[in-house]
């Protein structure tokens, strides 16, 4: 009986629904199926494109760095190749046919001011083999280790197929910050940090006017990876979680409010400290700072709540606003009167 009574309603539901009165014009599948080719050709265009613009900027970013790096460091020659292999399969289609990717290696764009950069290597040529004396790369071997960065200071030769002609060049890796460079398909404007990568979004690259916002952005991010500010994160929540344990065992239920304090403890000085750091970063790679932290304000434009938040994890945008043009004025005091270009630390002792 049940079910009848539910095949009856969903035949009422069905049936009493409004439906549109225009007889709308339909494209067939085929037209259908072209566009859909065409568009994500655009989109892997696009994408590529501020691919390329993230690692141009950030490639200055990670070679300054290197002193707050500390060991985290690897050599790099500065490319970024690709295959279909490397494409999800519905994508495959469009990248071969809009963009020109093949089966093939390719070298999908050189990074800016990297070695490889300042040799005569050219998008789309095809990598057959890197080696130096201590190794030589083919086929799938090639892509894995660039990604890996796993050179060393030995200058490598690369092999590669240009229209059928094959051509060696000599390349020196530099030692630049082993962070991965990763653009997220995500229109939030965001950035952020996993200790490893620096994260930005199509959002933000898309909101950003000057290009030092974008390598103030990416300095950022580095720092909250070299300062190791998300581990402190995980470990003052994980020390906040053993008093919630502790209260629990003696019949507290705290509902995991020490480990919630823990993981928020600090947050907002990692925020300045990253911000602070940041400017000495930019002030070794010679970028010129003057006017970022309007940024702020634009951004603030977007997100009226950061302007009084003080309850959040971050510091209130005016407060950035503040601490930034300080800063610069602590570097440029440096800069005139011949001062180390460090931040100042804590005294240990």
């Amino acid at each position: 009986m049940k079910k009848i009574i539910f095949i009856l309603s969903t035949c009422f539901f069905l049936s009493s629904c409004e439906a549109p009165t225009t007889v709308v014009s339909r494209g067939v599948n085929t037209d259908i199926e072209k566009e859909r080719i065409i568009m994500q050709g655009i989109a892997l265009e696009t994408f590529y494109k501020r691919l390329e613009k993230l690692n141009n900027f950030a490639w200055p970013i990670l070679s300054s760095s290197k002193p707050f790096c500390k060991s985290d460091t690897k050599y790099d020659i500065g490319i970024i190749a690709i295959s279909l292999d490397d494409l999800r399969t519905e994508l495959r289609q469009a990248a071969k046919e809009k963009i020109g990717i093949s089966k093939e290696l390719k070298i999908l764009f050189l990074i800016k001011n990297s070695p490889s950069f300042n040799t005569d290597l050219r998008k789309g040529d095809i990598i057959r083999e890197i080696k130096s004396k201590n190794f030589k790369w083919t086929n799938e071997d090639i892509n894995k280790n660039i990604r890996l960065r796993n050179f060393n200071a030995d200058t490598i030769r690369i092999t590669i197929d240009r229209d059928g002609q094959i051509l060696s060049y000599n390349i020196t890796p530099a030692l630049i910050c082993n962070y991965g460079i990763i653009l997220s398909q995500n229109n939030n404007l965001n950035a952020y940090a996993d200790g490893r990568n620096i994260f930005v979004t199509q959002g933000m690259m898309r909101f950003i006017e000057e290009d030092k916002e974008l390598q103030f952005i990416l300095s950022h991010e580095l720092v909250h990876n070299s300062e190791n500010h998300i581990s402190k994160r995980v470990n003052n929540s994980i020390l906040g979680t053993i008093l919630d344990i502790a209260a629990s065992s003696a019949g507290v239920n705290t509902r995991g409010t020490f480990g919630n304090i823990g993981a928020q403890m600090y947050s907002q000085d990692f925020e300045r400290e990253a911000d602070y750091i940041s400017m000495y970063i930019l002030a070794l790679a010679e970028i010129d700072t003057r006017g970022i932290e309007n940024f702020w304000r634009r951004l603030s434009a977007e997100n009226p709540r950061s302007i009084d938040s003080y309850n959040s994890s971050h510091p209130t945008s005016p407060e950035r606003w503040a601490n930034i043009a300080a800063t610069r004025k602590e570097i440029e005091y440096k800069i005139n009167n011949n001062i180390e270009l460090v931040p100042e630390r804590k005294d240990k002792s």
